[in-house]
């Protein structure tokens, strides 16, 4: 499969993660207690690791999982938070930094034939093998072992194991030496400098490896002096230079920066052919009305290509998903088969970017949890091999993508246990809650119930960062199952971030807009229907409790007469059915969505944002994900 044309969103998205573990070990430098830092520094270490494994990078998925397994430390407070090992995870982001750029320019010059050059700008990022070690002996030092710098600038970690018989060690030492004289002796020979070479250093770090593990004590130094800095910093600042002066311009993309800009133009295009549509039939005038008919269509033709413009189809992310699955499978011994269906399907730029690692994220727990071994399912009386399903399809104002396999399905007791194990809930809880509501625990951080910890699985991060994700997009997701049969995760996601088709509602003298993406649909309930459980309003419908929330008592507005029926939009959240109580409803609009850009706004909780009418007034935009 062709990766090259998947590079351009691996490296921005690399940057992304870097920056945010840079900023977050910056904050961290100061104020060592900050969990939210803490956690955005573990959670972008995982999103960068998945991200590198799904590509195949495997030098930086060992870097990344040492790299993470420390921060796990931090959190968990085996290892004190300080100056020296923050120093380590920098130099460990500058490599980073160094592999993602080296891969980049590996996939360009193998794209155009070229041969590979990184001989100049190598020195400019720390050696990814040297800072790969310095993590290994951290993560495995014996509690009673400290990190230290020395006097000389450098960090050294002492690591103490058994002892093996010295002839072992002196045999490896002087096979190193036999090794390299008769590399030597090759090389004279046959005059082949660069290739011995290559092979002398591969020869090499086998011996070094075989020889420190017979070493009563390894001792890594790693060394970053002042000197050093500089000339990295240097050698950074003229590869920067060198890259300006070049022709290195591969194609010619359009940033999301101006697709926004424009959609932001339409968007007030849109707004202004309301207000003149409101002036019109206020004045009555055929010409006028005419010429309105033409305005609207022109701008109508406008805002569908511009839309147009932004939607990809699923087929630019799902194409990556077959190889990654076949090698999920493969390093675990199990046998799967992965269909897709609905990958024509097209979705918003902006969308399609943000829910490429949720579905990661659902396929490799499809791949970890889900799917047994070959084994295991025939004595279930299942075929050997497993089947993992996304389907697309697109229903109205939203895309439907679902993730289903036929695997062992999610225990709702091991969750439980789990849970109470992390306390994350109480003992008095656990009694009342219900298989579906445990089943929804899975979307809590730091929630799993694997044994042990790999690459797939195992810290307690993934599903919470899909959930937050996807509702960030003003979507959802719901997840079934049945154990022994498989899994289901449902997202439900608007078709562009931009422009939705929303419900207006009154509630007093207030507007609101809600959108069609959460709404089932709207009844009308009888005052004498509601009962009241647990001090909760609910409803029954169709022998199911629903419960209701009214918008008048959640915004504080003053009360209103009492009415023989109820106007009851029915939406759903994380799963289930709300009953939003409201005075009336004023119909159906498209709304262009402005976002809470002041401080003061950008975390408020139940507003998605607002949108501007015809008539110039604001109406506030429900977010139904994190109303109350």
């Amino acid at each position: 499969m062709e990766m090259s044309k998947y590079m351009c969103i691996f490296r921005s998205e690399s940057e992304k993660n870097i920056k945010e573990m840079s900023d977050s070990l910056l904050a961290l430098e100061h104020n060592p207690e900050n969990t939210e830092h803490m956690n955005v520094l573990f959670r972008s270490a995982h999103t960068f690791k998945g991200m590198a494994a799904t590509m195949g990078f495997k030098q930086i998925v060992e870097l990344t999982h040492e790299m993470e397994s420390l921060i796990d430390k931090f959190r968990t407070g085996k290892l004190t938070f300080d100056s020296f090992l923050i120093d380590i995870l920098f130099e460990c982001l500058d490599s980073l930094e160094g592999l993602v750029e080296n891969v980049c320019t590996d996939m360009v010059n193998k794209t155009e034939g070229r041969k590979n050059n990184r001989s100049e700008g190598d020195n400019s990022y720390p050696d990814a093998e040297k800072i790969l070690k310095t993590l290994r002996t951290i993560n495995n030092y014996s509690e009673e072992t400290v990190p230290q710098k020395n006097e000389s600038g450098t960090f050294s970690v002492d690591k103490r194991i058994r002892r093996k018989e010295e002839k072992i060690e002196k045999g490896e030492r002087e096979g190193e030496k036999e090794g390299k004289g008769e590399r030597e002796g090759e090389r004279e020979k046959e005059g082949k400098g660069e290739r011995e070479g290559e092979r002398e250093k591969e020869e090499k770090k086998k011996l070094e490896s075989i020889s420190d593990e017979q070493k009563e004590k390894e001792s890594f130094t790693y060394t970053g002096t002042d000197s050093e800095v500089k000339n990295i910093q240097s050698s950074r600042i003229q590869k920067q230079n060198s890259k300006k002066q070049g022709p290195k311009i591969q194609s010619s993309r359009i940033s999301m920066e101006q697709l926004d800009k424009l959609m932001n133009l339409v968007g007030e295009l849109v707004i202004n052919r309301s207000r003149v549509k409101e002036l019109t039939r206020e004045s009555k005038s055929k010409d006028l009305e005419f010429a309105l008919s033409e305005y609207q269509k022109l701008t109508r033709e406008l805002q569908e290509e511009v839309l147009e413009i932004r939607m990809i189809p699923l087929d630019h992310i799902t194409n990556i998903f077959p190889r990654m699955i076949r090698d999920l499978a493969k390093v675990q011994n199990k046998k799967i088969n992965l269909i897709i269906k609905g990958k024509e399907i097209k979705i918003d730029r902006a969308i399609m970017e943000e829910i490429g690692d949720p579905l990661v994220h659902l396929l490799r727990n499809a791949v970890d949890h889900g799917i047994e071994t070959p084994e295991k399912r025939v004595e279930l009386g299942k075929e050997e091999t497993g089947n993992i399903m996304i389907t697309a399809s697109r229903q109205q104002n939203h895309v439907l993508i679902r993730i289903e396999d036929d695997g062992r399905g999610i225990d709702a007791e091991e969750i439980l246990k789990a849970a109470l194990q992390k306390r994350l809930i109480l003992k008095e809880e656990a009694e009342k809650i219900s298989e579906r509501e445990l089943i929804q625990l899975i979307f809590t951080p730091g929630l799993s119930t694997a044994s042990m910890i790999t690459d797939l699985s195992g810290r307690g991060v993934g599903m919470d960062i899909v959930k937050n994700r996807i509702e960030r997009l003003g979507g959802s997701i719901k997840v079934e199952s049945k154990l022994g049969s498989g899994s289901r995760f449902e997202l439900r996601l608007p078709i562009t971030i931009s422009l939705y088709q929303a419900m207006l509602v009154k509630v007093e003298m207030e507007r609101y807009a809600i959108p069609f993406t959460s709404i089932v649909k709207s009844i009308s309930v009888e005052s004498e229907a509601v009962r009241h459980i647990r001090g909760e309003e609910v409803v029954v419908i169709n022998g199911k409790a629903l419960p209701l929330l009214r918008l008048r008592k959640l915004f504080q507005l003053p009360a209103g007469q009492s009415e023989e029926s109820l106007v009851v939009v029915i939406v759903e959240k994380a799963g289930q059915y709300i009953g939003l109580v409201v005075d009336s409803l004023l119909g159906k609009q498209e709304v262009i969505m402005k976002n809470f850009k002041s401080r003061l706004l950008e975390k408020t909780r139940g507003f998605a944002g607002a949108t501007i009418m015809g008539d110039g007034s604001v109406i506030l935009i429900l977010d139904i994900n994190s109303i109350t």
